[in-house]
């Protein structure tokens, strides 16, 4: 795989106060995310969305892969981006055009499960994800807690 997980410089300055400088490394303080966490509760929130930013221009990569503590849910992240996608596009399972998504964004020889596409569509996805936070936010968050009271409220109005 060539294309890595992203993160935009702002997007990693807002939330620098949650987050642990390593991106894939056990934070060393324990009251503070890896990046990828943050990057994926970003990317949760725009899947629920089932929005997007396609704007590139700030990204930088933060992991080429999954980290230990998340290659159990690949899978899982593979099918919620495949699904978000279909929801986009108007296709239900039933549909055959579900296979073209599947073969678009999935990869069997990639250790993310994710094509090249695959993953820069899920960055797309984390970055709209941490817009769609900021707005909900009055200031950046300070801990963890206050990340997850935040994150939790949006997701939460995603289900009504």
């Amino acid at each position: 795989m060539s294309v890595h997980f992203k993160m935009s410089a702002e997007i990693q300055d807002y939330f620098s106060y949650v987050m642990n400088p390593g991106g894939f490394k056990v934070a060393e303080d324990k009251n503070k995310f890896i990046k990828f966490d943050v990057y994926y509760c970003c990317a949760l929130v725009g899947l629920a969305a089932c929005k997007k930013d396609d704007n590139k221009s700030d990204l930088s990569d933060i992991v080429p892969t999954y980290p230990k503590e998340y290659r159990n849910t690949k899978a899982y992240i593979a099918g919620l981006l495949v699904a978000s996608e279909a929801k986009k596009n108007g296709i239900n399972i039933h549909n055959p055009k579900l296979e073209e998504i599947m073969l678009t964004y999935l990869s069997s020889d990639d250790d993310t499960m994710l094509s090249d596409l695959g993953v820069e569509t899920l960055n797309a996805y984390s970055l709209k994800g941490a817009r769609i936070l900021q707005e909900y936010m009055l200031d950046r968050p300070s801990s963890k807690e206050e990340f997850l009271q935040f994150f939790y409220s949006v997701m939460k109005g995603f289900d009504e």
